[in-house]
């Protein structure tokens, strides 16, 4: 459904287009899939700024673990960790875990395993770039958006739903929510008098 609204609103004309999300694993491949598929060469993926953080803390743990760091140590270590996160700079993390942990056996691999794993599209960390540049950093909208969306309407006590219909019905909620119902109807319309006209009956699914 979202691949269909993407190819109906002249993508080519959009200077950005950004996908944001938390870290879910099944989220980013089917983003990256999207954006294949559709050809989008402008896209621009940002992971939420606090799940990284989040996600970071446990590299950070590892650190003051292994070196057994005061409180005070620890949190002059996560502001440094936090700088470098912030500036998309995980390459500099890599090497600050290097460097703190040199001589350290299990810790310097777990964490570095984090990096690789979290972290490897760099791309999607450039926070401070984004932010300069108007984009956001974070998914707080989307996830009100699903609350709003999803959650109030779809989610309550004895209702269950069928996948095709829970689909249909999130689409609709949107269209509603965003104010852009009559002039989708209107867009439907318009599509079946051309298939009358024409006698298409494959275009009906497009219609609906």
């Amino acid at each position: 459904m979202l691949k269909e609204h993407l190819k109906s609103i002249n993508l080519d004309e959009a200077s950005e287009v950004v996908f944001c999300a938390d870290g879910g694993s099944g989220i980013w491949p089917r983003t990256e899939k999207l954006i294949s598929e559709l050809g989008i060469t402008n896209a621009k993926q940002v992971l939420d700024y606090t799940h990284a953080k989040q996600n970071m803390s446990a590299v950070q743990k590892l650190i003051s673990d292994a070196l057994k760091l005061s409180e005070k140590e620890s949190t002059k270590l996560s502001k440094q960790i936090r700088e470098l996160l912030w500036a998309g700079n995980i390459d500099g993390i890599a090497d600050l875990v290097k460097e703190k942990l040199v001589g350290k056996r299990k810790a310097p691999k777990a964490a570095l395993k984090k990096l690789s794993e979290y972290f490897g599209n760099h791309a999607k960390f450039q926070y401070q770039t984004f932010s300069e540049n108007g984009l956001p950093t974070g998914s707080g909208t989307i996830e009100s958006a699903i609350r709003r969306v999803i959650n109030l309407r779809i989610k309550g006590t004895g209702l269950f739903w069928k996948k095709e219909h829970a689909e249909n019905m999130i689409l609709l909620r949107s269209l509603v929510l965003t104010g852009k119902l009559k002039q989708t109807c209107q867009k439907a319309l318009g599509v079946v008098r051309i298939m009358f006209d024409n006698d298409r009956l494959e275009d009906l699914p497009l219609a609906a």
